[in-house]
């Protein structure tokens, strides 16, 4: 028999062996090159980039390398435990033929030297697999990782390009009938990847409403497609384990004010699949889908060509995806609203100042359209009441006029606030003031005037909660709102006018008292977790801050966080809000943050988070971040700075002043404002 292994062969053997592990190594090192966290933080690389993200199946050419060499290694083991058996047995049948003897020792002898280099082997490629991010042995359930960064591709828009989104990213157990709901940042031009299927020249809507043939697929306008199919290139939907799109998205669309520009930011997504009003999932058992929106989608500037939202997103990363994953189950489960600001009036009810927002918030993520946008004004009669395009939201008030301002659905859907207007004044930081008029109708004497606000349920199908399309407020399962939290499906007549004849279940109404006065003292913050300077944070660590008052939602997407240093990928950590129902808590959602290396994260609160009397948090100087060149310091507030120190109050020195602003806005006949400094004395903080 051949023998295993001469000298010659040993050090061709371990020449090829080292020539092996060098190519596994120069194989790894170029690969590392892209890298990727997938949903669960663990880092993905090469293909995996592009395939798992989807759902689709992946293969690392560096996994095949490790696997393929592992089993060639255990074959090689294979064959020398073999060939000690094969020795054995010549040895036990030798019957004293020394030569049959001298022959096994050799073979034992080669074996064993050939067992120690395919083990030394084995241990250097495992560490070098290992130093490289192959973990695991090459299983099923092998991860890669590799030091550096764990943010996801396609995420970082979250917080900047993207507002926010239902259903949330990762989000489990989502009902089949869902909508899906895209904010946006910036107005977009629907024309750019928006079909005006119903052909009614108008983008983004739906008609026949109003008729019992009315049809999804039929009546609205529809997300473009290529090649007859969704497209990644505007707006696509697929099921997440095998790539395949649903058959259709319907779009609906509504304008809404933000920052006083006007435009389109939220559009609801209804998917249709296999039938005209086809649900996503089966009922047999969970289904994902991704969401992807791709550089297809514009933005409505013209003064700039209308670019696509994510042009200033890194090439190669210039779109958006996300997934969740749908139950087996569809939503029949009514909302509730489950508070409101200004509170209902009662027998104590002292009343809120004129700088406040409005605020409703509900038991589950609403659907947006009709609920956003302005107030117009009608008269029945002698009665005259406000009322928002859509006739979903109404207003009334004894002895002022219509209130100026905006709605708009945020917090995940789940919080519905309006945003005064007419500016009244100019908070400590030097930041506007907004309010809602309080006796100013011709001839009113009064220092405060009561509000009543009702909310239209959808009208529902006999015998549930189903709601009829576009009859009013409703779930983003198409689930009417309950206004009484009864449980029990009603419909409150449509005669008018509206305040005498519609405070019926299931619309919600309330009464609330503003006062003509002025808020002003500024919020700070009492907790934050985790705490300054803390160390060893777990990646998917809570990160919350308490405020020592009730905040304005809008103002918390303006919290940011920077990393330091930049992420080797140059993906930012995407992050959105989340306001508790106390509305002081805020949580900020986020990708993992880094637990491989040291990484600084820096939460960043500015004047321009605000209570909802729009008084700025705001440190009155710093702190300096001399990493980043003072880049963080106040641009509003400067010490130094003889234009900017007028807006300083209250600032933390060295003879112990407080940390934020305290001053007091005082509102002259014409509209000037001024703050008043350093008054601790006259609005301590607690």
């Amino acid at each position: 028999m051949l023998q295993w292994l001469s000298k010659n062969r040993f050090f061709k053997t371990a020449t090829i062996l080292g020539a092996i592990l060098v190519a596994v190594f120069l194989v790894y090192h170029t690969a590392s090159a892209q890298s990727i966290a997938d949903p669960n933080g663990q880092l993905l690389q090469g293909v995996k980039v592009i395939e798992q993200p989807l759902g689709l199946p992946a293969f690392d050419i560096r996994l095949i390398i490790a696997r393929i060499i592992r089993v060639a290694l255990g074959l090689v083991g294979i064959i020398l435990v073999v060939l000690l058996m094969y020795a054995g047995y010549l040895w036990m049948t030798a019957s004293g033929n020394d030569e049959q003897i001298g022959q096994a020792k050799n073979i034992i002898r080669n074996a064993v030297i050939g067992l120690a280099i395919i083990l030394s082997a084995y241990s250097i490629v495992s560490f070098i697999m290992n130093m490289l991010g192959v973990q695991g042995g090459g299983g099923a359930n092998t991860a890669v990782y590799a030091p550096g960064t764990q943010n996801f591709s396609g995420s970082g828009a979250l917080g900047k390009v993207i507002k926010d989104h239902y259903p949330a990213r990762n989000q489990k157990d989502v009902p089949r009938n869902t909508k899906i709901v895209v904010t946006f940042t910036k107005p977009i031009l629907l024309s750019s990847f928006v079909d005006d299927n119903n052909g009614n020249k108008v983008l983004g809507d739906c008609i026949n409403t109003d008729k019992a043939s009315f049809n999804w697929l039929k009546d609205c306008d529809h997300i473009k497609l290529e090649n007859n199919q969704l497209s990644d290139k505007f707006i696509n939907v697929s099921q997440a384990d095998n790539g395949q799109s649903i058959k259709a998205l319907v779009i609906t669309a509504t304008t809404s004010t933000v920052n006083k520009i006007t435009g389109i930011y939220t559009i609801v997504l209804k998917p249709i699949t296999i039938s005209d009003d086809g649900y996503l999932g089966n009922v047999n058992d969970s289904v994902s889908y991704v969401v992807h929106l791709g550089n297809g989608i514009l933005t409505d500037d013209s003064t700039n060509n209308n670019p696509s939202v994510f042009q200033n997103q890194k090439v190669g990363n210039d779109f958006y995806y996300w997934q969740f994953t749908c139950s087996n189950l569809l939503d029949s489960s009514p909302p509730h609203v489950t508070g409101v600001f200004p509170d209902p009036i009662n027998i104590n009810s002292k009343g809120e100042p004129k700088n406040s927002v409005i605020q409703i918030s509900f038991s589950e993520p609403m659907d947006p359209t009709g609920v956003q946008g302005s107030f117009g004004i009608t008269k029945v009669g002698a009665k005259t009441y406000y009322f928002l395009a859509g006739n979903k939201i109404f207003a009334e008030a004894q002895n002022s006029t219509v209130p100026l301002g905006n709605f708009n659905l945020t917090n995940n859907y789940q919080t519905l606030e309006f945003t005064p207007s007419y500016e009244c004044g100019k908070n400590t930081c030097g930041n506007p003031i907004y309010c809602l008029p309080v006796c100013d109708q011709p001839g009113a004497i009064c220092k405060d005037d009561n509000y009543q606000m009702l909310l239209e349920a959808a009208k529902t199908l006999v015998g549930s909660f189903e709601s009829i399309p576009f009859s009013g407020i409703a779930d983003m399962s198409g689930n009417a709102l309950d206004g009484n939290n009864d449980g029990k499906a009603q419909t409150a007549t449509t005669t008018l006018p509206v305040f005498e004849n519609w405070k019926q279940p299931d619309n919600y109404f309330w009464t609330f008292k503003i006062k003509d006065a002025i808020d002003n003292i500024s919020p700070y913050i009492n907790k934050i977790t985790p705490g300054v300077q803390a160390q060893n944070v777990p990646k998917d660590a809570e990160l919350s801050l308490v405020f020592s008052k009730r905040m304005r939602v809008e103002s918390a997407y303006n919290i940011n966080i920077e990393e330091y240093p930049a992420p080797l990928n140059n993906i930012p950590l995407w992050k959105v809000p989340f306001v508790h129902l106390d509305y002081q808590t805020f949580d900020i959602h986020h990708g993992p943050f880094l637990d491989n290396i040291k990484q600084l994260y820096i939460p960043i609160v500015s004047s321009s988070v605000e209570d909802v009397h729009f008084n700025c948090f705001y440190p009155g100087v710093g702190p300096k971040d001399i990493v980043q060149n003072g880049a963080l310091d106040s641009k509003v507030c400067d010490l130094t700075d003889p234009n900017l120190k007028g807006n300083c109050c209250g600032t933390k020195d060295e003879v112990g002043s407080e940390f934020c602003c305290n001053g007091a806005v005082v509102t002259a006949q014409n509209g000037v404002t001024e703050c008043i400094k350093n008054i601790k004395a006259k609005n301590p903080l607690p």
